[in-house]
């Protein structure tokens, strides 16, 4: 009876003992015991003065693992790994720096755990000195566990999970490597807490499909803060991402893509790095650069004062964010160029904090929300918002029908801009890459349309002077009035990024068009009269659209219509100024009778 109670208590422990990864997808708990191997440097003093900056009780400890690591223990993490005998080892590396020539490869493993011993990640460095693709590369592993090191100065990324079935990055930094800080990627379970990443050039962390939580995590100063694809769920809690290029990006998503975020601050993420593309910085190698200058050398085009993007990515769900200080936008949505599904869908943003800081301060973005008018089931609910472009969002009461197409500056702003690869530089006009004022796509674009509008209106009252019967001179009055102002309105609006004032002088120039229209109609100029009238008309819905109410039962923006449809009234305006007017048939010559005055009525000197 004894022995048979001792065995039932021994197959318990073991059971508590063992990953809630080998029982399931669940991601690893830390262990205190079972076999382990340490992992240390020869020199003494080195250790001695790295170990000084521990809290006592682990000083203490660490110096009697010194000891033995010194008689039984490895030189670096590849040996220790090789010495690997049964699962669930525990690889312990004492405080210090250790420099690798090649990659450190985990492959297979079953329920490892590699931890450093220190206070922080700092009191562990690992590092391949730019000579490697990354310091730690996991694939096809159970029950991973890397906790309390920091992997740096690797050509792409620092550590790599890749095909983990349950696994835990638990206190783990990653600095100044080529490309992403920490990457997850094809897995299950992963765990990701109290992370840190700065001085990356790619993302300091990313998840792509794969089953994670990333929670309690800070990311600076890299090219992109946190970036999320692929088919996996994800949960995003109580993580700071700040003074990057752009906080979040969630792209190339998949069918059974799911994210959550909540409790997260974003800020700050205005890091232009793109002048060192042009400038030298980048044309040195990796082992020449001054990392600590904080100048990234991004190998994508990631825009410039982004917290959230949304690119080409489905079913994400933001809510109780703090998101503040950003330079163009705090949330920004859009879909990738084309027709059909290439957009982004499902994506709710309810009750964040846009503009104010997690202590409750004021600090504002540029601009709270943008949307690129593509996509289906997309929502806004949020009263913090203060500017938003279009002027009018759909609501998570009512989403509306989804639309195939984006508004067409927009979409021309995304194919041009967009996030794809980047060679020497830039595109240019992109307000996110740096271009300043008139320097933009939308100022270029506002000019030029306001500059044509005002000349084709003018080209349309000429073929209408040369009319059968011609307005009255006063009829163009409120037209030309309307028209003019709309023209002068969404130059400005261009320039101070306001969408309610661009729907405003939108919604001018249609009525004016509407009043031209009634006008050439009535001067025997029917075909040309009417579809001037039309676009006008076309023209003022889609300033209802922009800045009153979404017009529900139309699948793309109202802007597409009238835009299709302006080349042919150009062809009409051109026949109006140009057609031959027809001559008026002569009058016979009209005889007149002298005129006789009577004798008494002369006057003769």
């Amino acid at each position: 009876m004894a022995l048979s109670a001792l065995a039932g208590a021994a197959v318990g422990a073991l059971a508590a003992a063992a990953p809630a990864a080998a029982q399931g997808a669940e991601a690893p708990e830390h262990r205190g015991d079972g076999p382990y191997l340490l992992v240390c440097g020869d020199d003494a003093e080195a250790f001695a003065e790295r170990n000084d900056q521990v809290a006592y009780n682990q000083r203490i400890v660490n110096e009697r693992l010194f000891e033995e690591c010194l008689d039984t223990g490895h030189r670096d993490l590849a040996a220790a790994l090789e010495a690997v005998e049964e699962p669930g080892t525990r690889i312990q590396i004492l405080p210090g720096r250790y420099a690798f020539e090649e990659t450190v490869v985990v492959d297979g493993a079953e329920d490892l755990q590699i931890e450093g011993l220190g206070d922080s990640p700092d009191d562990v460095h690992l590092s391949v000195r730019y000579v490697a693709e990354a310091v730690i590369e996991a694939r096809d592993s159970t029950g991973l566990y890397f906790k309390g090191f920091t992997v740096g100065q690797s050509l792409g990324a620092g550590l790599v999970v890749s095909g983990a079935e349950g696994a835990a990055v638990d206190g783990v930094k990653a600095v100044h490597n080529g490309g992403d800080g920490l990457r997850v990627s094809d897995s299950t379970a992963v765990r990701l807490s109290g992370c840190a990443a700065s001085g990356n050039d790619g993302a300091g962390i990313a998840v792509d499909d794969t089953d994670a939580e990333v929670t309690g995590c800070e990311s600076a100063e890299n090219l992109i803060g946190l970036r999320e694809g692929g088919g996996g769920e994800v949960v995003l809690e109580s993580n700071r991402l700040h003074d990057n290029t752009t906080g979040l990006v969630v792209t190339e998503t998949s069918e059974g893509h799911r994210l959550e975020a909540s409790g997260n601050s974003v800020f700050d993420n205005n890091a232009d790095h793109y002048a060192n593309l042009t400038n030298g910085h980048c044309d040195v190698e990796a082992t020449q650069r001054d990392w600590s200058s904080g100048g990234r050398c991004p190998a994508e085009a990631a825009p410039v004062g982004v917290g959230v993007l949304i690119a080409g990515g489905n079913d994400t769900a933001f809510t109780g964010n703090h998101i503040w200080g950003q330079e163009t936008a705090a949330v920004m949505v859009w879909g990738e160029p084309g027709a059909g599904d290439a957009a982004s869908h499902r994506n709710r943003f309810e009750d964040n904090e846009l503009g104010y800081r997690d202590d409750g301060r004021r600090f504002r973005n540029r601009l709270d929300l943008w949307w690129d008018g593509k996509g289906d089931g997309n929502c806004f609910a949020e009263p913090t918002a203060w500017h938003t472009t279009p002027a009018v969002m759909p609501s998570c009461e009512d989403p509306g029908p989804g639309r195939i197409l984006a508004e067409p500056l927009k979409a021309f702003k995304v194919w041009h801009c967009g996030t794809d690869a980047i060679g020497d530089g830039v595109p240019a006009g992109c307000d996110w890459f740096g271009a300043k004022f008139t320097d933009r796509i939308e100022a270029q674009a506002a000019v030029a349309f306001a500059a044509g509008l005002l000349f084709l209106t003018g080209a349309g009252w000429f073929g209408a002077a040369r009319a059968p019967e011609p307005p009255p001179p006063m009829s163009m009055t409120f037209s030309a009035i309307a028209t003019c102002l709309g023209a002068l309105l969404l130059v400005l609006a261009s320039w101070s990024g306001r969408s309610d004032y661009e729907a405003l002088a939108i919604g001018l120039w249609g009525f004016g068009w509407i009043l031209a229209g009634r006008s050439w109609f009535s001067s025997g100029l029917g075909a040309f009269g009417g579809f001037t009238a039309l676009i006008g008309g076309l023209a003022v819905i889609d300033a209802v659209d922009r800045g009153v109410w979404i017009v529900p039962v139309l699948p793309v923006s109202p802007g597409w219509m009238w835009l299709v449809l302006l080349p042919l009234w150009v062809l009409l305006a051109l026949g109006a100024v140009f057609r031959r007017r027809p001559r008026a048939d002569a009058r016979p010559p009209v005889e007149r009778t002298p005129a006789t005055v009577p004798p008494r009525d002369r006057f003769d000197w």
